[in-house]
């Protein structure tokens, strides 16, 4: 079957002038951040960031996120299918983009003929695309299982940012990404894995739950067994207004709940909490059947959403692809644990 065309799947953004003139206060903002930062984790004692480098910097880039607009933020950032072109030209391999249903992409890492393959949701609130330090974390973890035998490629989605897409925008695309590996790659469901990031994490769970209740809004996708597997870090699953972490890590992960709610606000424009956006809320018996054959659930005990998790001592939100993002490649207890699971369930 001919692939479809390609067609952006977030416009370009271009802000206005008064826009662009707010970068200055908001920069000399980020400056006295920095100060005050390194000044008070000189004092930060036990209960804070145990790096001290790791203190300064969640905090500008704590201040960052909930200071620019999400049209600022989608102006300096690169898209997701831009940050895919980065990692392609930096390992040399040559990209392959598909377009989805309902306006969603799909990138290819690996071999498309891999015996398994992995459907990877990013995360950043809706509001944000994935950074390059995403493609990179996965892709590394790919390159190892695959060198310990372990066949497997990646299908990386970029589905429709806020504003311009609200609930269940980004779930029907989520679906139709699963729907385009198992029908139009003819895959048997249990070679196909999949899971994503905070929320990721959040579309991982809306599919699962559409597969055994289908979405009334949402075309229902028959499966003829269950994935392989499915695994979230850090997932979005409460759209609470309070939790107990909120405070006591407020200064220990570089992600605001000041931040999240307000991308909350835009993207659920006023939905009700269903099973299907907030998956704390569903009952025991919502998940009797659902359709995979193992789940891993992650967290780093700094974050901001931690309560409620099985978590991993000292690592913030996403940690192993935020450690990426700022350079740092030392392995973390939550990505051991995925790479692990992997290992097992592969």
């Amino acid at each position: 079957m001919a692939e479809k065309a390609l067609v952006p799947v977030n416009a370009p953004t271009k802000l206005t002038l008064r826009e662009k003139l707010d970068f200055i206060p908001a920069g000399l903002g980020f400056v006295a951040t920095a100060i005050a930062a390194a000044i008070t984790g000189l004092v930060r004692g036990q209960d804070g960031i145990k790096s001290y480098r790791t203190h300064v910097r969640y905090a500008v880039v704590r201040r960052f996120l909930w200071r620019m607009s999400i049209r600022q933020l989608h102006f300096i950032y690169p898209s997701t299918a831009e940050a895919y072109q980065i990692l392609a030209k930096k390992k040399r391999f040559t990209p392959e983009t598909v377009q989805l249903e309902h306006g969603a992409q799909g990138h290819w890492i690996g071999k498309k003929d891999a015996k398994n393959v992995l459907i990877y949701y990013h995360g950043g609130g809706f509001a944000l695309s994935a950074y390059v330090g995403h493609f990179q974390f996965y892709y590394d973890m790919m390159t190892e299982l695959n060198a310990a035998g372990k066949d497997i490629s990646i299908f990386f989605i970029s589905y429709t940012l806020s504003p311009e897409g609200v609930y269940p925008t980004q779930l029907r695309q989520a679906v139709g990404a699963l729907r385009y590996i198992v029908e139009e790659t003819g895959r048997d469901p249990q070679t196909i894995f999949m899971g994503g990031d905070s929320a990721g994490g959040h579309l991982t769970f809306g599919v699962l739950s559409h597969l055994s209740h289908p979405h009334e809004a949402i075309k229902p996708l028959d499966i003829s067994g269950p994935l392989g597997g499915a695994f979230t870090m850090a997932p979005w699953v409460s759209l609470a207004a309070e939790l107990p972490s909120y405070t006591r890590n407020a200064h220990k992960d570089y992600l605001s709940m000041k931040c999240g709610s307000a991308w909350a606000a835009v993207c659920f424009a006023g939905s009700e909490p269903d099973n299907y956006n907030q998956a704390s809320q569903a009952p025991p018996e919502w998940w009797k059947d659902i359709k995979t054959k193992a789940l891993l659930i992650v967290i780093g005990k700094n974050d901001v959403i931690v309560d409620g998790y099985v978590v991993s001592d000292g690592e913030a939100h996403i940690g192993p692809i935020m450690d990426r993002i700022m350079g740092d490649k030392t392995d973390t207890g939550m990505s051991k644990a995925m790479r692990a699971w992997f290992m097992e369930q592969l």
